[in-house]
């Protein structure tokens, strides 16, 4: 794997070793520094190096030294790993994706890292990545049952259109955790998406009661309800929409549809002249406003 050494340096080796444990930092490194005078072909001296500057909070040093390690045991995954876990702590996800495909390549094969991959490819919309690695997890005999596994699994298959799949992995998610708004989400968007608004709403509704500040669930539920036919239930949401985000002629203009089907014409007028003010130059919310203000003078 790495190669052997003399008995004094694995000692030393090992004292380093005790001195990381212990915050030593600057012992560790004086005795990795004896051992490597001794045989600075030995890995893991270079491998613990990486650590102990990880760990004193030198990320450039910790990745040279991983690399050291690496050069003189190209077959050694450890390495790789530490190098892979440090580079995604640094929001590096495409190199660290790249790292682990190699760890992978020489037999690593520890949950935690693959879930750190998925996770990883995730950020960067790798969906092939994510869907290969997460099958991967759930293949392996010892799979745990990691909700994150199948939100995130379920949500690259919606991106890549395999609704029916989607929708499985989701609900997987979601049975795993009924509070899991990342895949209520997903889930209401998938029905959204496909114009099924009343279980949109269930899902969203779901969300929204783990979570009753997310602005764009709250977007989407308001006009699911609206789409309903439900106008007095949608008013609150879409009121609440457009108090966290008020520059979006669209949450006014869906507020207005909602008030002036109600029969508050004055508050539905003000609210398309507010989207109006955001965006002067939409038709719909002009059209509105004439309905709207056609509909006050006849009142």
């Amino acid at each position: 794997m790495y190669g052997s050494t003399s008995k004094k340096v694995e000692e030393l080796h090992t004292q380093g070793e005790r001195y990381l444990r212990f915050g030593e930092f600057n012992m560790a490194e004086e005795v990795i520094l004896n051992a490597i005078a001794l045989d600075d072909s030995y890995a893991p001296l270079w491998n613990l190096r990486g650590l102990v500057y990880q760990d004193n909070g030198d990320s450039e040093k910790a990745f040279e030294f991983f690399n050291e390690a690496t050069v003189r045991a190209p077959k050694w995954i450890e390495p790789l790993e530490n190098r892979g876990l440090l580079e995604f702590s640094k929001k590096q996800y495409e190199v660290a994706i790249e790292t682990f495909k190699m760890y992978m390549k020489l037999g690593g094969n520890e949950i935690e890292v693959l879930l750190t991959l998925v996770e990883a490819a995730f950020k960067v919309e790798d969906c092939n990545t994510v869907l290969s690695i997460t099958k991967k997890i759930i293949d392996t005999d010892e799979f745990p049952h990691f909700r994150e596994i199948w939100e995130m699994r379920g949500m690259c298959q919606a991106k890549q259109e395999q609704f029916n799949a989607a929708f499985t992995s989701l609900n997987v998610a979601i049975d795993m955790d009924p509070k899991a708004k990342g895949a209520l989400n997903a889930v209401g968007d998938l029905c959204y998406e496909t114009e099924n608004y009343e279980r949109a709403v269930e899902f969203y509704a779901q969300s929204l009661s783990v979570d009753g500040y997310q602005a764009f669930i709250l977007f989407r539920h308001g006009t699911s309800l609206w789409l309903l036919n439900q106008w007095s239930e949608a008013i609150p949401f879409l009121e609440l929409y457009t108090r966290l985000v008020p520059k979006d002629h669209k949450g006014w203009n869906n507020l207005g549809v909602v008030l002036r089907e109600k029969g508050e014409i004055k508050r539905s007028t003000e609210c398309y002249q507010k989207a109006l003010q955001i965006d002067p130059e939409q038709e719909i919310i002009k059209s509105n406003l004439g309905t709207s203000k056609n509909k006050q003078v006849i009142v």
